[in-house]
């Protein structure tokens, strides 16, 4: 058998489909498209409608808690 053929059970070649099927040039770039504009409508959506905690604020209490346990307690007595 040759590149890019395939036996078949009469013993005769044919020509092997294309891999990955037959897309119109710019349905990838449209499905790309039509996607991330899903996804920054979703984004837009969740972002107004949900109580999102600030990433800041959250790295600063947790900066905090990390400090206050590295530090020996004091011994007054």
């Amino acid at each position: 058998m040759g590149p890019g053929r395939e036996a078949v059970a009469g013993g005769e070649l044919l020509p092997r489909p294309p891999l990955g099927g037959e897309r119109q040039p710019g349905y990838t770039m449209l499905q790309f498209l039509l996607g991330f504009a899903l996804g920054n409508v979703v984004g837009m959506y969740l972002a107004q409608n949900y109580d999102i905690p600030d990433l800041a604020k959250k790295l600063e209490d947790i900066k905090r808690d990390v400090e206050a346990k590295k530090k020996p307690p004091s011994d007054k007595s």
